[in-house]
């Protein structure tokens, strides 16, 4: 028998309020014990477990991201939040003649990156910007699949007008760094897939990212300001 159990044993029934108080005690070292023993428990499971002992943390940049360039150390979410999709829609917008025609996501429409319109040589650019290409191979299937139907959309909705469509690698200054690896992931839309200085010339713009040196300057400059560094 424990001490508290003696103690409810010996108090006289008038005594109610200390033996409520003494109830109390008892269960919640309870609950304490019940607690302790499922950690012990689990924790030992843990211990065994070969799936956890075999895993090890991977804290390295995956070398076809957009923030391996990227000198700061950023969070993941900073990472996602890496605003060069709206640095260059203002480029393109401010070098070209082209009109932005994207509007506000609705639900149920498929979003698209970058939407412009050439009035006079009537040409509807469309692409999806993508800061790392190196998906697995259902979700690089989508990305491409993606492409190629809101393509088709476009298509419908402006026939008079020829769409051109890109798929961005905004890690890559030029197409021919792409790794061959990834480039088989999008075989399908090989003619449209591009980096940054390809994408510049098809919109007729002249200026080009000369190397990856120039590209990480900007894209620092541009982390810095964004994240107040």
């Amino acid at each position: 028998m424990d001490e508290i159990t003696e103690k409810l044993k010996n108090i006289k029934l008038d005594n109610i309020k200390e033996k409520q108080t003494i109830i109390i005690q008892k269960n919640v070292r309870g609950f304490i014990i019940r607690k302790n023993y499922l950690f012990l428990k689990i924790s030992r499971i843990i211990r065994k477990n070969k799936y956890i002992n075999n895993c090890c943390s991977n804290k390295k940049i995956d070398i076809n991201s957009l923030s391996y360039l990227i000198d700061y150390e950023l969070s993941q979410s900073d990472c996602i939040k890496i605003g060069i999709e709206n640095i260059l829609k203002d480029f393109i917008l401010e070098n070209t003649n082209l009109k932005n025609i994207k509007t506000k996501n609705k639900k149920g429409i498929k979003e698209k990156d970058h939407l412009f319109m050439d009035i006079n040589k009537k040409i509807i650019y469309y692409a999806e910007i993508k800061s790392n290409l190196n998906l697995d191979t259902e979700k690089s299937k989508q990305t491409y699949k993606k492409c190629l139907d809101i393509k088709k959309e476009l298509q419908e909705e402006y026939k008079d007008y020829e769409i051109k469509m890109f798929l961005v690698g905004v890690r890559y200054y030029e197409k021919i760094i792409i790794p061959k690896t990834i480039l088989k992931k999008y075989k399908e839309i090989n003619n449209n897939l591009c980096g940054i200085n390809e994408y510049f010339k098809y919109l007729s713009i002249k200026f080009k990212i000369f190397n990856e040196k120039d590209y990480k300057k900007i894209l620092n400059y541009l982390v810095k300001k964004m994240f107040k560094y």
